[in-house]
């Protein structure tokens, strides 16, 4: 077990070079005067008060984090259907589907996004529902793949036992099939919540326009 932990290592330097390190910068760079270098730092609570005193940052955020909310909700509840027929079928239909769920994420997000753009274009909806099949098209397949692993590690004698003790299906899904795929659930609203309020966040953000003096 000891020689197997070391195997732990690699992902530890990756996930702390990729991961930990960017957002720390992220939090150094909230608490320092613009323009500062690591060397020169400068601790400042400036940025937060020009955030909250602003008139449109603070109803961008805000709404930025329910369309997020809303398209992890969407998200679980397509998503958790979807991954309980796969977890049911066998395995060399579940290899398929599997497939077919992550050919889409081959392309690049924003070849997707652009092209869901130009189909979308042409359809009389408001910008927001736009946003939302957007969000739910590029994430999904992060939440189906989450609660999928999850069920497909129940223990089938686990579900067997739960019949022979004289429990229906919706007895068993409430009492043991769900109850241990909350981890895969948990799993994928990590995912879909932060990048879905970036991007939703990003896109919302006004362009300021700069002036350029003349010459």
């Amino acid at each position: 077990m000891k020689s197997f932990s070391k195997m732990v290592y690699p992902y530890v330097v990756w996930a702390t070079i990729m991961i930990i390190f960017p957002m720390l910068m992220i939090v150094l760079y909230a608490f320092s005067v613009e323009g500062n270098s690591v060397l020169t730092f400068q601790f400042t609570l400036q940025n937060f008060a020009r955030f909250f005193s602003d008139e449109v940052l603070p109803a961008v955020l805000w709404r930025s984090l329910r369309m997020a909310f809303v398209t992890t909700f969407i998200c679980i509840l397509i998503g958790y259907p979807t991954a309980y027929v796969m977890a049911k079928t066998s395995s060399n239909k579940q290899a398929v589907m599997v497939l077919l769920i992550t050919l889409p994420m081959w392309i690049n997000m924003l070849v997707r996004t652009y092209a869901w753009r130009g189909i979308l274009s042409h359809m009389h909806m408001s910008g927001e529902i736009k946003v939302y099949i957007g969000m739910v098209y590029n994430f999904l397949p992060f939440m189906i793949l989450q609660i999928y692993t999850s069920l497909s590690k129940i223990d089938p004698a686990l579900i067997t036992a739960a019949a022979d003790l004289g429990a229906d299906d919706r007895q068993t899904f409430r009492r043991v099939i769900f109850p241990l795929s909350l981890s895969g659930i948990v799993s994928g609203i990590t995912l879909v919540i932060p990048a879905g309020g970036i991007v939703i966040l990003h896109s919302q953000v006004p362009r300021r326009r700069t002036v350029c003096p003349d010459r």
